[in-house]
Parts: C-alpha cells; sequence; structure tokens
C-alpha cells in the first residue's frame, strides 16, 4: 500500500478529530517532514488534507459542498437521533464548547452524536490557538434549518415559554428513530 493511501485511511478513521503529525509519524513510521510531504502532494476528487496546528483532519472539498448542502437540506436525511439533538442543543446555547464539555453535561460519551452533527453540517470544529481541544459550533446551516437568522434568536428562558416549546418542537421534528 503507498503511503499516501494509509496516510489518507488513517485520517479517514480518525474522523473529525484528526492525527497529530507526530502521531502519524510514528504510525507510518516515517519522519515528520516525510508527513509533510505527503500531505502537500495529496490529490483527490472530493477530500483535502487540512493541517489544523498539528493535527491533520480529512475534509471534503470546499467545491464539493453546495452538494453536500443540497444533501443535508433533504428532509429524509435530517433526521438526528435524540443523543444528536441533545447534543446539538447543547452546542447551540453553550458554544464553543468542546466534547468533553457535551459529555460532562449529558454524562455519556457523544462522538457519535457530534461526527453525525459535523457530518450533517451543522455544527463544525475549529483548533483556536488558546484551547488544546477543537472548539464546536453552530453553522450556517443550523441557522438555515431552525429559521434564524443569528443564534442569538435562540429562546432563552426570558422568553415566553410557547417559544421555547415552538423551537424544541421543530427539533423533535427533525429526530430520527435510532439513538447514538
Amino acid at each position: 500500500m503507498k503511503s499516501l493511501d494509509i496516510l489518507e485511511a488513517l485520517l479517514y478513521t480518525a474522523g473529525d478529530e484528526g492525527l497529530e503529525i507526530s502521531q502519524l509519524s510514528k504510525v507510518m513510521d516515517v519522519a515528520p517532514k516525510e508527513i509533510e510531504s505527503l500531505v502537500e502532494s495529496y490529490t483527490s476528487h472530493g477530500l483535502n488534507i487540512q493541517r489544523y496546528g498539528n493535527t491533520y483532519v480529512l475534509t471534503t472539498r470546499e467545491d464539493a459542498s453546495q452538494y453536500i448542502e443540497q444533501l443535508i437540506k433533504q428532509d429524509n436525511h435530517m433526521k438526528l437521533s435524540q443523543a444528536a439533538m441533545e447534543a446539538l442543543s447543547i452546542i447551540a446555547y453553550n458554544q464553543p464548547i468542546t466534547r468533553s464539555d457535551i459529555e460532562m453535561i449529558r454524562g455519556i460519551n457523544s462522538d457519535g452524536a457530534v461526527k453525525t452533527l459535523i457530518a450533517r453540517g451543522l455544527i463544525e470544529a475549529k483548533s483556536e490557538t488558546n484551547s488544546r481541544s477543537q472548539q464546536l459550533y453552530t453553522t450556517n446551516l443550523f441557522l438555515n434549518v431552525f429559521g434564524i437568522e443569528s443564534i442569538d434568536e435562540l429562546p432563552t428562558t426570558e422568553e415566553e415559554d410557547e417559544e421555547i416549546e415552538a423551537f424544541f418542537s421543530n427539533l423533535i421534528n427533525q429526530k430520527g428513530e435510532d439513538d447514538e
């Protein structure tokens, strides 16, 4: 198997968390400079390798975003599990937030739910210089799906209960039958 294929397979397996260059170097038994060289030479019709600090992540190409968004917008593909809905609510109201923060709030591992939300384009993970963990944020697609223009429009406890109930009713309408 070629080194580029191995790199792609490793990053695919790691998912949105990605892998640090030192980890890739150790697993592939090559120098970090060779990892950097492999990343620079990587080509794919639909994927990119992005670098965030010392971490590499396999992502979709930006020019595919309109098609991915169309897929996500299809109602039958937007069903969310209870776990994904809980994680989405936590992220929406507490962003930026880390995965470990979500797990502390929910009391259960939320990796599957977070990966689903990222795959559906409702949230995104960003690396920030002041944090070792990726920070999770809602996306413009989240705003579009839930019919709000900014995160400030999320119902708060200061607003009428009916508005909060209507928002979460919309979330429930997005819910699927499978839990994650």
